[in-house]
């Protein structure tokens, strides 16, 4: 996928654990949800279908309670070397009932022992990247892949 600067993010970390770790920690909902959000907010609600049209949804809750809900579908499932996933449609295809925020593309690349974690985040337009941005997405993704990697490493 080409990089967009006007409308992507991407973020990258080498990490120690294998990619088959990491797909496990993916995979499994007691282990997404000790990593997939930054403390104090956590998942409470996991369904991973990672499959081409499995549904992709979590349940995050915010420190003052409020649940935000994440319905999507995983457009690619490469294991253990490539998710591809959006909010821009649901389980099966079928189309989101709200425009797309995101697609996301997540590479494992094996690494010297470990793995190079990429993820190319696509926006449609400006605003939504920047919106991304402000709600913290180089700081709340780079926490998150700190926290896989030390998760993905006692498996």
């Amino acid at each position: 996928m080409t990089f967009n600067p006007e409308t992507d993010l991407q973020i990258e970390r080498v990490m120690r654990a294998s990619p088959e770790a990491i797909w496990r920690c993916w995979e499994e909902p007691d282990l997404f949800k000790q990593w997939f959000v930054p403390p104090p907010v956590e998942v409470t609600e996991v369904d991973n279908d990672l499959r081409s049209g499995g549904r992709a949804f979590n349940v995050m809750k915010l420190p003052d309670g409020t649940l935000m809900e994440n319905d999507g579908c995983f457009l690619l499932a490469e294991p253990c070397r490539r998710l591809v996933f959006t909010d821009g449609c649901l389980k099966g295809f079928r189309p989101a009932p709200t425009p797309a925020f995101m697609t996301a593309d997540v590479r494992l690349i094996p690494q010297d022992g470990g793995t190079l974690y990429t993820a190319h985040v696509m926006h449609s337009d400006a605003a939504k990247k920047v919106e991304h941005e402000k709600m913290g997405f180089h700081d709340g993704w780079g926490t998150t892949f700190g926290l896989l990697d030390q998760l993905a490493r006692t498996l």
